[in-house]
């Protein structure tokens, strides 16, 4: 597959999966759909895409690509690593898979899932009856060995508490309006409320570098309120910060690089863009990676690869084409690949 002709029935079915996957900011989840507005070149995307394995789980034009096999279905959205991963089908529900299998996410799951950087566990909010909500884990190998559930706090909410992060150790951060839970699944199965061990700091989501963190109460990375930084958080609830971060509408972190769409990039109307600022971890060395002639970078849309390359979905400026790019931070540069490898 190198270029697919999205329909507007297509992409109007994938605007919920647009809207689902931005209140992940800042984990890089990873959509295909709703075309964006354009912002940058007008013209229709002519260069051909060289050959390339990926090393992520890909959604482009609905097309899902695991470990160079297609899924079945047609797929808005996925995350994860390698062969494991979690996705959301065009029927608006979510499965997971450790290869091209898919495996059906049961309840009613009103927010998307969370997974590990490595791709190793899941966590989901299910919804239950008279405004009960309980949090659920699980591995993502053959088999889906569950890590258990736990009940959250009970009440109507708005928006719905949803898993936030997953480390690779299991630890799994939810929350809701009022509250930030870290439950330990594989240590005790206890819950710790982060209020009392993180007084004053919101874990947003997660990177491959750690969780990306906001001082005091604010839910966003706008610079409107505290400033966000990247932490490792313990089992026992605290955290431990790793340095600052950029603020920021989608950020993606690796071992040294940090890319991201700054504030007010994305929203309404506009899903894409034609820059994505890119930076070293220590703030140095900074700078914006430029889409392809004819494309724009769909918003979240980009994640890690490897340290140094980063993997991005594109779509074209009039919104009816998608494809696939790598950059490399360190040259500034980009380049068409296909995605079926």
């Amino acid at each position: 597959m190198t270029v697919r002709t999205m329909t507007t029935r297509a992409r109007t079915r994938a605007t919920a999966a647009a809207v689902l996957l931005t209140l992940t900011a800042g984990c890089g989840a990873q959509q295909s759909g709703d075309a964006p507005a354009a912002t940058g070149a007008t013209t229709e995307p002519t260069a051909e895409p060289g050959s390339a394995d990926t090393h992520l789980p890909v959604a482009v034009a609905l097309d899902l690509h695991v470990g160079g096999d297609q899924v079945p279905g047609r797929w808005y959205a996925v995350a994860g690593r390698g062969t494991h991963w979690v996705g959301l089908r065009d029927d608006r529900t979510w499965w997971w898979g450790y290869d091209a299998e898919p495996q059906r996410i049961e309840g009613e799951i009103d927010q998307p899932p969370a997974i590990s950087a490595d791709g190793g566990h899941v966590a989901y909010v299910r919804t239950e009856s008279d405004h009960r909500w309980m949090l659920v884990g699980a591995d993502t190998e053959e088999g889906g060995e569950g890590l258990g559930a736990v009940d959250l706090p009970r009440g109507a909410m708005s928006p719905p508490p949803r898993a936030i992060a997953v480390t690779a150790d299991g630890l799994v951060v939810a929350g809701g309006p009022d509250f930030q839970w870290l439950w330990r699944p594989l240590v005790d199965g206890a819950t710790v409320d982060l209020a009392e061990t993180a007084p004053g700091q919101v874990v947003l989501g997660a990177t491959d570098a750690g969780l990306v963190v906001n001082e005091g109460t604010y839910g966003r990375t706008d610079a409107t309120q505290g400033a966000p930084y990247l932490a490792v958080l313990a089992d026992d609830g605290t955290l431990t910060r790793l340095g600052p971060l950029p603020t920021h509408d989608v950020l993606v972190a690796d071992e040294e690089w940090v890319a991201y769409v700054p504030p007010g990039t994305v929203g309404g109307e506009a899903s894409g863009t034609v820059e994505l600022q890119v930076q070293r971890r220590d703030g140095s060395d900074a700078g914006a990676l430029t889409a392809p002639e004819g494309w724009q970078f769909l918003v979240p849309g980009f994640r890690w690869e490897s340290p140094g390359q980063l993997l991005a979905v594109l779509v074209s400026s009039t919104g009816e084409t998608e494809g696939l790019a790598r950059c490399r931070p360190d040259t500034k540069t980009c380049e068409l690949v296909d995605v079926a490898g």
